[in-house]
């Protein structure tokens, strides 16, 4: 197969498992098990039954949804006595240990099967609470709990005693200050969409229940608004209100749809990069799917931002950038923003690009020199660390905003990071550059993690592409890209592959590592950096990629998942395997096919 029709099949393949989906409209009860801003749900029984005498009994029942046989760590946080049962059969009790323990989370791992998963908690009143706090270990990752009753309903349904479930359906009150008006929705029998203004919801005549939410009657309220002014159709997101339904606390509220469409992480950032200069290369419709990803990430991050403090402090869209805590939560997709921006004809995105940039500039936590580093994160295990991959997560994001407004000062930031994390994570003996850098033992992890290197080395092209030849610091830049690549180049192995530790000959060869060098061999070439050697490694590196990685399918195969840090390079060659399809290195894989074609 050759390269073109790879990078056509790989393109093609991504987008048909991850087609172009609006978000999904459910309904959601504000009033009673929420979630917090760690995404976990808040089952404070005491104040959802402040009568509730000691001895008493709550259940709350929930359900989850695997996409596939799973097993998923949830967190637990109790208030007083719990257990739960998942299919009839209890997985977790409390005991006096960990009740008195109440302030350390008790991480539970439970077995799901592919479809709906019945959970049921069961607390009981004690002196010391009511209740639990439960859902992911890890707001990164999120879990979504429906009800039992409707499987439409994010949340729980509850109970004292045995008595009625709740919550039950009250008629919401609209609430109108002076000069505000409230807009109703409804859709009349023959299609047509019918908004009507007043104080009250109207009767409800010949109309349908425009959401397909049966049992709610047709009608939808938006309150408060001023003026004229009407949202551009029913599902449009407008800012400052937003649709409820005629029942208190109820509200229509948007999800994510099956698939990664219009979807906010770090490796999508990447993937659609990828896509976007697999795009300019075929042509077809890949541009348009892009810009269309890029379009909704615009248009649905002011609801967010809203959803996130209206709602309890877990937004249903965008929980990544919503709750940045980490330059992984922005840069690396934000420079897919900027990239659509710059090459795409994205507009609008400046709400986006800015509230990174203040997070990047006033907010990521430093060392005393200016480097980047993790602390005060909600994942603890990465506090008080220095990871190679936040090169990636911060440089290109940086270039770009230098290319879009022209201030010199995030593309300089760009260049000191990459000068600070080689004296802290070069190793002079094997010419390779460490994962991670442990600032409570103040050590190297000493282990030279491939793909890690790949991003160091590929956030180094990315800022060569963006500095001017004549900048003061290009020359001091492009040592440091050469130095590294020689470093890189004596490691391929001779399929032309990378190993996942690069200097391990008994580590697995890396489809996402090897990606990445290729890529900034083929960019160094082109930039007239490198010799003809490094041009030919790329050009072996992306077919070798093309012939034992990539099917006729267009299926990416050998790209490492995810991953922690170790001491030990056995974590990385035998815990972090290879994954299909993995948008750590799909998007990666299209760029090194575009630069070597180049």
């Amino acid at each position: 197969m050759d390269l073109k029709r790879a990078a056509e099949r790989i393109a093609a393949r991504y987008i048909s498992d991850n087609p172009p989906l609006m978000p999904l409209l459910r309904p959601y009860y504000d009033g009673g098990v929420r979630r917090g801003s760690d995404y976990r749900y808040i089952a404070d029984m005491d104040k959802l039954f402040p009568g509730a005498k000691i001895g008493d009994e709550a259940e709350a029942e929930c359900v989850y949804i695997a996409e596939a046989d799973e097993v998923i760590g949830i967190s637990i946080s109790l208030f007083g006595s719990a257990e739960l049962e998942l299919w009839g059969e209890r997985v977790f009790r409390s005991d006096v240990f960990s009740e008195r323990n109440n302030h350390v989370p008790i991480r539970v791992d439970l077995p799901m099967k592919k479809g709906v998963n019945p959970l049921k908690f069961t607390f009981k009143k004690t002196a010391l609470g009511f209740g639990a706090v439960f859902g992911t270990w890890l707001g990164k990752w999120d879990y979504l709990l429906m009800r039992p009753d409707d499987l439409r309903f994010e949340g729980c349904r509850y109970r004292l005693n045995g008595g009625e479930w709740i919550p039950g359906l009250e008629p919401a009150e609209i609430d109108l200050a002076e000069g505000e008006q409230a807009l109703f929705y409804a859709k009349a029998s023959d299609g047509r969409d019918v908004f009507v203004r007043g104080a009250a919801f109207p009767d409800d005549g010949d109309y349908v229940n425009p959401a397909g939410v049966e049992g709610f009657g047709p009608w939808l309220g938006l309150w408060p608004i001023k003026g004229e002014a009407r949202p551009e159709g029913f599902t449009r997101l407008t800012e400052g209100s937003y649709w409820r339904f005629k029942y208190k606390d109820m509200w229509l509220r948007p999800y994510y749809a099956k698939g990664n469409f219009g979807r906010w992480s770090y490796p999508l950032g990447v993937t659609l990069y990828g896509l976007t200069k697999a795009g300019e290369l075929l042509g077809g419709g890949i541009i348009d799917y892009v810009k269309a990803h890029a379009e909704l990430c615009v248009e649905t991050f002011p609801y967010a931002l809203w959803d996130k403090d209206a709602h309890g402090g877990a937004a249903s869209l965008h929980n990544l950038l919503c709750g940045i805590d980490s330059l992984d939560d922005c840069g690396a997709f934000g420079s897919f923003i900027e990239e659509a921006e710059l090459s795409l004809g994205l507009t609008g995105a400046e709400r986006i690009t800015d509230y990174i940039a203040d997070y990047i500039e006033n907010r990521q936590p430093r060392l005393e020199n200016g480097a980047f580093c993790r602390k005060n994160q909600m994942h603890s295990f990465h506090n008080d660390t220095v990871w190679l991959d936040d090169l990636y997560m911060s440089v290109p994001f940086l270039c770009r905003r230098y290319l879009l407004t022209g201030n010199e000062a995030p593309l300089l930031d760009a260049a000191n990071q990459l000068r600070l994390y080689k004296e802290l994570l070069y190793m002079e003996e094997s010419r390779l550059m460490s994962h991670v850098f442990d600032l409570r033992h103040g050590i190297k992890n000493g282990v030279a993690w491939g793909r890690g290197n790949g991003w160091a080395l590929f956030s180094l092209s990315e800022l060569l592409l963006a500095m001017p030849k004549n900048h003061a610091l290009r020359g001091e830049m492009e040592r440091l890209f050469t130095l590294l690549c020689e470093g890189y180049l004596a490691r391929q192995s001779g399929d032309g592959r990378w190993r996942q530790v690069l200097d391990d000959p008994e580590a697995y060869l890396e489809t996402s590592c090897t990606a990445m060098f290729a890529c900034a061999f083929a960019r160094g070439a082109r930039l007239g950096l490198l010799g003809a050697e490094y041009a030919e490694a790329a050009r072996r590196a992306v077919k070798s990629i093309v012939k034992n990685c990539v099917d006729g399918e267009g299926n990416v195969y050998g790209v490492c998942r995810g991953s922690e840090f170790s001491f030990s390079p056995d974590y990385y060659k035998y815990e972090l395997l290879p994954r299909d399809n993995d948008t750590h290195g799909i998007g990666i894989v299209l760029l090194a096919i575009c630069e070597v074609l180049k």
